[in-house]
């Protein structure tokens, strides 16, 4: 087993960024797929937030082929020092990792079930923080893991499918697979809650309609007909993001998703 969780600093003169290198291959684009050099970038958490201090992250998730010994990142918070708030990775030679990085502890999980080398099955990762009530980690609708550690997103950077740091110099962990829809709400959500949501992707993803009242502040789909470098947010928050592609790199456009 290897994890490689490798933190750079890049001179600003070798960042070439492009906004957007997107390839459409498919006709109905339910999902983006990422081959390593790109990411999803947001604002600073702590702007999202309604009120509470307590949040759910949530994905629909695949993976696929590696090509890097790096371990891909689903997700990374990094605070204004370039600290590893909390990130989740899956390991690039061993498909039934999932390794958590809790305030810059690095920890491994192996499950027998779990398989990321497959593109067509989609797993939801939630994952529920808070600064007073610990971490709790879901795969579909079972808790895989629980710490009482907390967390403090003051200032914290969010990006989907690398770990990368607010001026950009730190770059890397790129994420290989798919991903479906991406939720983050406002509060913890409930183990029933969870539950729902993976029995029924459907409702939550192309029919269900949030209300302020359900303390959703971050809804991105990635239901396109054309290539867009702004991912939307569809709960009325405008916590829109912006995808980001290494030079020679691309994401695609996929018709993969959860069922």
């Amino acid at each position: 087993m290897v994890i490689t969780v490798k933190i750079l600093k890049f001179l600003p003169l070798l960042l070439l960024l492009s906004c957007i290198d997107l390839m459409i291959q498919e006709e109905k684009i339910n999902s983006l797929y990422f081959k390593g050099g790109s990411w999803i970038e947001f604002g600073k958490l702590d702007s999202m937030k309604l009120e509470s201090n307590d949040f759910t992250l949530q994905f629909w998730v695949s993976g696929g082929e590696v090509d890097t010994n790096e371990a891909p990142a689903i997700f990374s918070i990094i605070d204004s020092t370039d600290r590893i708030t909390l990130a989740l990775l899956r390991d690039a030679n061993q498909s039934n990792i999932l390794t958590t990085i809790i305030n810059s502890n690095v920890t491994p999980s192996e499950f027998s079930w779990l398989d990321w080398s497959d593109p067509d099955n989609f797993y939801l990762i939630s994952i529920l923080f808070s600064d007073s009530k610990g971490i709790k980690l879901y795969i579909d609708s079972t808790k895989i893991f629980s710490d009482e550690k907390f967390i403090d997103v003051v200032g914290n950077m969010l990006n989907i499918g690398a770990i990368v740091n607010k001026t950009r110099t730190i770059r890397e962990n790129f994420w290989y697979g798919y991903i479906d829809e991406v939720r983050f709400w406002n509060t913890r959500l409930a183990d029933s809650t969870i539950t729902f949501q993976y029995a029924h992707p459907e409702k939550l993803g192309d029919y269900y309609r949030y209300t302020y009242y359900d303390s959703l502040i971050g809804l991105w789909r990635f239901n396109w007909d054309k290539p867009l470098s702004t991912i939307e947010d569809e709960s009325d928050f405008d916590n829109d993001g912006t995808i980001y592609t290494l030079k020679g790199f691309s994401v695609e456009l996929s018709e993969k998703g959860a069922q």
